[in-house]
């Protein structure tokens, strides 16, 4: 009786097994070129959480494909048309930066694909289109955030520096000023540089020429360092606080103790990990690559969760877990993930509903100042 039962349920695992398919999901990150840490960080989030489950319920088989974009417009846009062409992905995951991930949208929105951006914040990214969702909250969202913090700290007075080739930051800048204003705050003037600049004494001397209480940068870690570096070197005292694009270990290595104080909005800090998500995130990180797990890796965990999580509802309504349209509905309708970076909620706008985290530099280090809920 014994053997009877061991060749059948031998049977079903082989039938099972035969039975599974492979599913594959899209992935375009900037792994080289100038934003490369961006990328670099994501991918090591997404090997967790691709460790931690790559099976759906029915037994399928989660593939990802992943394509490098340089951190380039144009590149992103043709990783997205090849991932779905030639690979026949289910889901698309990326990009980092919103320059990007507006490139992507169109292409993925066009074909039908559903599209989950982890961290770009500009509003613009999702506006319009109903394939495209994010993991990450907005900018207007965490520019009141930047804002309202600086306040409470009773900074009055603000330069704000905007990068003019990132959406991100244009967008990150209006938002600053519009909350900032709101809430008392003046803005004392708006300088511009360009990303890829090395040279800021120009817009440092004006930002000397001002005083002002705070310095809002919204731009991203290679800039943003280099020009705390160099208003350092002229006299400048006045603190920064930035974005999400400021909060990777590289603003520490380029920026040395140019970078003490500097404040930034965040998705996730470990010392605020509390849920059981998180912890079980931040155990498996640091037992891989003993250092502290950063946001960008967070979020893309969590993006690849709302994406298997979507797909296997698609399971439980009978339907396949490649039905593009099937998973971008209930993509569209995530309600009360419970992710590493927190709970999520997706609007009807497609954007997340989610906390944010204020963090410093500290002693050389990341250290978290507070949670602010939405």
């Amino acid at each position: 009786m014994k053997k009877v039962l061991s060749v059948a349920a031998a049977t079903v695992l082989v039938s099972s097994a035969l039975l599974a398919k492979e599913v594959k999901i899209g992935v375009v990150l900037p792994l080289t070129g100038p934003i490369a840490a961006f990328g670099q960080t994501s991918k090591g989030g997404l090997d967790i959480a691709y460790a931690q489950n790559h099976k759906l319920k029915n037994g399928d088989d989660v593939k990802l494909i992943i394509l490098d974009d340089r951190g380039d417009k144009v590149e992103a846009a043709t990783a997205v048309k090849r991932l779905i062409d030639k690979n026949h992905v289910t889901a698309i995951l990326g990009e980092v930066a919103s320059s990007n991930s507006m490139a992507m949208a169109p292409v993925a929105e066009n074909a039908k694909t559903p599209m989950i951006t982890h961290a770009s914040t500009n509003p613009r990214v999702t506006k319009g289109k109903t394939f495209v969702t994010r993991a990450c909250f907005i900018d207007p969202f965490q520019g009141a955030v930047a804002a309202n913090y600086a306040l409470s700290k009773g900074y009055k007075t603000a330069v704000i520096v905007t990068d003019t080739k990132q959406d991100y930051s244009v967008g990150l800048s209006k938002a600053f000023r519009k909350a900032y204003t709101k809430g008392g705050g003046k803005v004392l003037k708006t300088v511009y540089i360009n990303s890829g600049d090395k040279d800021f004494n120009a817009q440092v001397s004006t930002i000397k020429s001002l005083h002002p209480d705070i310095i809002d940068f919204t731009g991203y870690y290679p800039e943003g360092a280099l020009l705390a570096r160099q208003a350092r070197a002229m006299g400048v005292k006045a603190p920064f606080i930035g974005g999400d694009g400021s909060g990777f270990p590289e603003l520490i290595k380029i920026g040395g103790k140019a970078v003490e104080g500097f404040m930034y909005t965040d998705h996730f800090n470990e010392a605020a990990a509390k849920s059981p998500e998180a912890k079980a995130y931040v155990k498996a990180f640091h037992a891989k690559n003993h250092k502290a797990a950063d946001s960008m890796g967070a979020l893309a965990a969590d993006a690849y969760g709302m994406i298997l999580a979507a797909m296997n509802k698609c399971i439980d309504e009978g339907k396949a877990p490649t039905d593009k349209v099937c998973v971008n509905n209930n993509l569209r309708h995530t309600k009360n993930y419970h992710g590493v970076t927190g709970v999520i909620n997706i609007d009807k706008n497609g954007n997340a509903v989610k906390s944010a985290v204020v963090n410093v530099v500290k002693n050389g280090k990341f250290a978290y100042l507070t949670t602010v809920n939405p």
